[in-house]
């Protein structure tokens, strides 16, 4: 029996939103152990608002952009479509709409993660408990994504889960990418050697590759270095080339196996995008560059995004979206 398009459109969004939580839960983390605490207009946190193009959305909402404005903004706003709360709901709707079709043991896994955020209040995410905040919501995404791994039948509804999961992850990567770019847009410059150092190495450790990094280069964490690795390694999983691959695959694979043929213009982007994050991978002056990369890779995301609801999901080359954290993502990517 084919797989109904809602089926196949509520799997690959799922899987975004899941990463998404867990990626900005990462990126929050990261600052709270990192960035200062302090109150009042505060530029070591402003940069989370450029990273996401956020400034008018936020400003709308708040009057300063104080830490911790920025972060209820970022975790407990459920008015904001990006935040960690609204991204587990809509995961969970998605979760819902798959009732009749997805594992029971999906179903648990995500009401109990949606729990524990729904019951997040300013006392989480305050600085003492803010790491841990964003450790707990991290590992149930990641439980999440664990379960769906485990149980989901191997059709095409599988596919369209992991391109979602791959899609984002590769969004997520490129905008971490960018974070010194953000930063340097709100002030905050270049720092020394051993600022550089600390910063590089709080980046992979975001992306859950520190360990890894050191061993392949025990030399250190410098821009061009990890810029190298999270944009070509391909055997670390939340490199560009690593999640670009795997949407080739999923997409290859939904029309050898699953006799999908309208897949042209997604194959096309994707070698697109491919050829782009290869030449970028062997480009010796590419962190000069970076930022203007990471922007076209997140464009060329959305292009592809827009041609898998076109030829899958039948959708429009614009198409009306379900919810507003696809909308917000659409527009982000």
């Amino acid at each position: 029996m084919k797989l109904l398009s809602r089926y196949a459109e509520s799997l690959l969004w799922l899987a975004r939103y899941i990463e998404r939580a867990a990626s900005l839960a990462r990126v929050v983390e990261m600052q709270s152990s990192f960035g200062r605490a302090g109150e009042g207009p505060d530029g070591s946190w402003g940069w989370l608002l450029k990273l996401y193009s956020d400034e008018e959305r936020f400003a709308q909402r708040h009057a300063t952009a104080s830490s911790t404005n920025i972060i209820d903004f970022y975790v407990l706003d459920s008015e904001n479509a990006g935040s960690i709360r609204s991204c587990i709901h809509w995961a969970r709707e998605n979760a819902r709409a798959l009732r009749a079709f997805a594992p029971t043991e999906m179903w648990v896994q995500i009401s109990e993660l949606h729990s524990l955020v729904q019951e997040l209040d300013a006392d989480h995410v305050a600085f003492a408990r803010l790491p841990r905040t964003c450790s707990q919501v991290r590992s149930g995404c990641h439980a999440q994504i664990g379960v769906a791994e485990s149980t989901i039948y191997r059709d095409e509804g599988y596919c369209f889960f992991k391109l979602g999961l791959m899609i984002e992850r590769a969004d997520q990567t490129s905008r971490l990418l960018d974070v010194k770019f953000a930063q340097r847009q709100v002030g905050i410059g270049a720092g020394d050697a051993a600022d550089d150092f600390v910063f590089w190495s709080s980046i992979l450790r975001t992306a859950g590759s520190y360990q890894v990094f050191r061993r392949l280069e025990p030399s250190g964490a410098d821009a061009e270095r990890v810029a190298r690795f999270l944009i070509y390694d391909a055997r670390a999983p939340r490199s560009l080339r690593h999640c670009v691959r795997e949407i080739g695959e999923l997409l290859h694979e939904l029309r050898r196996s699953f006799h999908l043929t309208r897949t042209n213009a997604c194959l096309e982007r994707y070698e697109l995008l491919l050829e782009g994050v290869e030449v970028a991978g062997a480009d010796p002056e590419v962190t000069r560059r970076l930022h203007d990369f990471n922007d076209w890779v997140q464009r060329m995301l959305c292009e592809l995004t827009a041609d898998i609801g076109e030829a899958f999901l039948g959708q429009s080359r614009t198409p009306a979206v379900q919810a507003p954290a696809i909308s917000q993502s659409q527009s982000q990517s």
